[in-house]
């Protein structure tokens, strides 16, 4: 069976459809792709129908554009007041032969947060710490022996409005979840690496609207926060500040504009016009002075918040997000927050933008929590497999972009 996985990263400017196959350890693009959001406000959903609708138009897109007709995903929920505690639990191995299976992981598991969740919050995940078999540490417990499992971990749970109007929006566009995440654990599973595993760190991820700034602790998601500011914030000074529209601001600011006044260039004119109509020439220094000094306002909340989240010694600050994109955005950070942070930029072949981050994570961070409750599991069924291994089959179609352009990652039906 082949590994395909898909996920929705619903975003308050867009929302990002990826779609992975899992070959051998690679995790590999077959396809991806942005739709417009509408009815999403600082990343909470206002308007359900208007969100049902944008999910129902990127569906159909990818559909039409790559032959792939998506039915099943993991989405992202909003991590406003998300909260994190500290779980144990243990259960008796009732096989015979004392083999521990996946249904003893889902047990314990269950067994760590039994009424532990507050009334109004709904369970996210559970991120395991260790698992314990009769006394000692274990990474993968399937396939394992012993007479008692037990599990020390991370309980993630947020409140339920802010589950359900998810899992309501996906249902409505005819969508089953078969899991939720938060975006900081998506954020890990792509910029991880065997160093970032074993330290205490931050990722800032800044979005159109929001900031979502979370800590590690050896790769594990311990607290999370979001700051109700970002792009949109550029966007809105420079409209105020040149009396143009939103639309024209945004252009500027990723196109024109560059992060810090040190590298511009003097002589570069922006030509628009303004709300009254008259054509303005805008010079790269005035527009610059403006996107710095909110970027520099935005980059120290962030800084602030690390320090807010936790008390331990911060090893590493990775940033990524849609902002990383403004020209000379590394030499403002490090004049900010030093050297030492790290500006991931996407390389995967397929969606090298930052916007794609977090939902690719969510794709690898499902992989592996299937991998340690010892389970296989894709997003297609058998039938829609041969109609991506086999284009010729039943709704006859000449070849999409996804046959001509990734026929290397689907392979043939006898892979």
């Amino acid at each position: 069976m082949k590994k395909i996985y898909t996920a929705i990263d619903i975003g308050s400017d867009t929302i990002k459809f990826v779609i992975c196959e899992k070959i051998k350890d690679k995790v590999h693009v077959i396809a991806a792709y942005e739709n417009k959001s509408k009815g999403i406000r600082k990343g909470l959903i206002v308007d359900p129908n208007l969100v049902i609708n944008s999910i129902k138009d990127g569906v159909k897109e990818i559909n039409n554009r790559f032959g792939i007709n998506i039915n099943k995903a993991i989405v992202n929920v909003p991590d406003y007041n998300a909260r994190f505690m500290f779980v144990t639990g243990e259960v008796s191995i009732n096989d015979e032969d004392e083999l521990i299976t996946t249904e003893d992981v889902n047990r314990v598991i269950k067994a760590s947060v039994y009424s532990k969740l507050a009334q109004e919050y709904e369970l996210i995940t559970v991120i395991p710490l260790t698992f314990i078999i009769d006394g000692k540490n274990v990474e993968k417990p399937v396939g394992l022996t012993g007479k008692k499992l037990g599990i020390k971990g991370i309980m993630i749970s947020a409140p339920k409005k802010n589950i359900y109007s998810v899992l309501s929006v996906m249902e409505g566009a005819g969508i089953e979840v078969v899991d939720i995440l938060v975006s900081g654990l998506g954020d890990y599973f792509e910029v991880r690496n065997n160093s970032l595993d074993k330290k205490v760190g931050a990722i800032i991820n800044m979005g159109h609207e929001t900031i979502n700034v979370s800590v590690y602790n050896k790769g594990k998601l311990m607290n999370t926060e979001t700051i109700q500011l970002g792009g949109i914030n550029i966007d809105k000074d420079l409209a105020y500040m040149f009396n143009i529209n939103i639309f024209d601001a945004r252009t500027i600011k990723e196109k024109f504009a560059s992060s810090h006044k040190r590298f511009i260039a003097l002589n570069d004119v922006y030509e628009v016009k303004n709300t009254a109509g008259e054509t303005i020439k805008l010079n790269q220094i005035e527009v610059t002075e403006i996107v710095m000094d909110r970027l520099i306002e935005e980059l120290k909340l962030a800084k602030k918040q690390i320090l807010l989240l936790t008390k331990q010694n911060i090893s590493y600050i990775v940033i990524t997000g849609g902002l990383t994109e403004i020209k000379a955005f590394k030499n403002l950070v490090y004049e900010i927050l030093g050297k030492d942070v790290i500006i991931y930029s996407e390389d995967t072949l397929g969606i090298r933008d930052n916007k794609y981050i977090t939902a690719i994570g969510m794709i690898k961070c499902f992989i592996d929590k299937m991998e340690v409750r010892g389970k296989e599991y894709s997003m297609l069924d058998r039938f829609e497999e041969e109609q991506l291994i086999n284009p010729n089959s039943k709704n006859k179609k000449e070849k999409t972009g996804f046959t001509k352009i990734f026929g290397s990652f689907i392979g043939t039906k006898e892979d």
